[in-house]
């Protein structure tokens, strides 16, 4: 059974981006643009992950809302849920703590990232926010003349 992620984010290129992510994965993705249909989608799918725009389209809550009302519906309340930011704002993590989304990261972002924290969600495991720290290759060992 594919793990069900709901997207929401009001750029429809975003949206495809997701989908395209997870499309040679086993996840079903549902993807909305409007925060305020956010938990009502995520009690209808159910959803197992939630992938949600911190900055959402004007009239609408923003990404931090969504969290909070996510948060305080008993049937959603336990939903992983992990914030995409922009890079040109950055993540305030003390604001990604307050409403209580499981992490963040960055936007554009690295396919390979949004997996990796995704498929780490719906299994239970902690993530950290923001970019992975780049991996650096040891340095060879030098031997000592003689």
């Amino acid at each position: 059974m594919p793990t069900k992620i709901l997207a929401i984010d009001d750029s429809k290129t975003m949206r495809l981006a997701i989908k395209i992510t997870f499309a040679a994965e086993d996840y079903e993705v549902v993807a909305v643009s409007k925060g305020s249909e956010a938990v009502a989608r995520a009690k209808q799918m159910p959803a197992d992950v939630l992938i949600v725009d911190a900055a959402l389209a004007a009239g609408e809550p923003s990404g931090y809302d969504v969290v909070r009302a996510v948060r305080a519906d008993a049937d959603t309340a336990n939903i992983p849920v992990l914030l995409i930011v922009s890079n040109q704002v950055g993540i305030d993590e003390a604001q990604v703590q307050a409403c209580g989304a499981n992490g963040a990261m960055t936007k554009p972002f690295d396919t390979q990232e949004l997996l990796d924290k995704v498929t780490a969600l719906a299994k239970g495991e902690k993530i950290t926010s923001g970019k992975a720290p780049a991996r650096v290759a040891a340095a060879p060992q030098v031997a000592a003349a003689a």
